[in-house]
């Protein structure tokens, strides 16, 4: 009879543990949807490094690739194929709500019914030409035709854009597998200019902003950004209501930016242990530390609100979505 009641109680103090930690003992793995080395892997590791420190029981966290699809393979897998029991976590693509509007059937997915967990920063991209080119500002993009790489679904997407609403003549290299690749083909003139984020240029060539290795032509923003007071941001130039439309429609990839995402069906209590967890690493000094030496950019975003601007996006108008297809944005 004591060893029957010492086995009950144990089970149940084992039971009580492993509600109020249940991530003690466990391996939570990051997947990131894109190639090791460039944003999303930089954010997605950052996190990785950190979060586990905020979970009750503390767990492993490591961070895995998975690339393919501009973020589609790693959006199905999380979707279909990953845990969801709080031990699988994301860093999709920020088009992952654009990918499922514009390529309808392809896709696995419902970007709306992924658990949100929080946005470490949006995505600032911008249009920028190697100082050498004698392009200064956005209107010289409209006289002078201008090479650019196209790498990535927004550096496909913009200057197609741009070409059709805004008249410039962007002429697009496709093949371009990294923005390492990029980068390196700016600098040896292969191309003239590219579409890049505002985060991954400031950490990985911070010089060509502080010592103006680059004409920064245009930002992909409703409003300028503080740190780019001097560019335009490209609702500006645009008169037409519809048009607009269909900017914001990609701009609001460009503020899902740098988030977090866990698989759909993850309990309740867990999805709001990793949206605390994941509010409170962010504002921890030591990751704040680590980000700021890294030159990794910040801009904190609650799960919840990242659920509403999905939401939003998905909604788009049929109109609005014919539109963006036949205006070619097609990978």
């Amino acid at each position: 009879m004591r060893i029957a009641a010492f086995l009950a109680v144990s089970i149940a103090l084992t039971g009580l543990v492993q509600a109020q930690e249940p991530f003690k003992g466990k391996t939570i793995t990051v997947y990131v949807g894109a190639s090791a080395g460039g944003g999303y892997d930089t954010y997605g590791r950052l996190v990785a490094r950190h979060i586990g420190r905020f979970l009750p029981g503390e767990p492993t966290v490591i961070a895995g690739n998975v690339p393919g699809g501009f973020g589609v393979a790693a959006a199905n897998f999380l979707y279909n194929v990953a845990p969801k029991d709080g031990t699988a976590l994301g860093v999709l693509v920020q088009t992952v709500a654009e990918e499922q509007v514009l390529r309808g059937d392809a896709i696995q997915y419902d970007a709306a019914k992924f658990g949100w967990v929080g946005r470490m920063a949006p995505n600032v991209e911008l249009a920028c030409v190697w100082h050498s080119v004698p392009v200064k500002r956005f209107e010289d993009l409209q006289q002078r035709e201008t090479i650019f790489a196209g790498q990535g679904a927004a550096a496909v997407s913009y200057p197609t854009l741009l070409n059709r609403l805004l008249d410039t003549r962007i002429k697009l290299v496709r093949g371009y597998r990294s923005t390492a690749s990029v980068r390196l083909a700016m600098e040896q003139g292969e191309v003239e200019g590219m579409t890049g984020s505002l985060d991954v240029i400031s950490a990985a060539a911070p010089d060509w902003v502080s010592d103006g290795k680059v004409n920064i032509l245009l930002q992909y923003q409703h409003e300028r950004h503080p740190n780019l007071a001097n560019v335009p941001a490209v609702l500006e130039l645009i008169r037409s209501s519809e048009d607009r439309d269909i900017f914001s429609f990609f701009i609001g990839s460009a503020t899902v930016g740098r988030s977090i995402v866990a698989p759909p069906g993850v309990p309740p209590e867990q999805l709001a242990l990793l949206r605390r967890a994941f509010d409170d690493m962010l504002r921890d000094e030591q990751f704040v530390d680590e980000a700021k030496q890294a030159k990794i950019q910040l801009g904190p975003l609650r799960g919840t609100a990242l659920q509403a601007i999905v939401e939003h996006q998905i909604d788009v108008s049929p109109a609005i979505r014919d539109r963006i297809i036949a205006l070619g944005r097609r990978h």
